[in-house]
């Protein structure tokens, strides 16, 4: 088990945990927002199917920054 786990560089605690299915696994992340998120990056990509990632996120943020959309990542209130 030790070599194993040093080849795959992580604590043997981990493999035999993951091996005997005794630890619990994460669901994926969803959070409020992602599906019209989602959306919007997929009309771009299909207007643009040669665009990368880069010119992608450049054209989302102009487009809602255009649209006087809030930033995608939520900032902190000064109340």
């Amino acid at each position: 088990m030790k070599r194993v786990s040093t080849t795959l560089g992580v604590a043997r605690s981990n493999v035999i945990e993951r091996r005997e299915g005794t630890r619990a696994r994460r669901g994926p992340q969803e959070r409020a927002g992602d599906v019209e998120l989602a959306s919007t990056i997929r009309r771009l990509v299909d207007a643009r199917p040669t665009y990368g990632y880069r010119r992608i996120a450049a054209l989302l943020k102009r487009e809602r920054r255009s649209d006087g959309l809030a930033r995608s990542t939520p900032s902190a209130s000064t109340d």
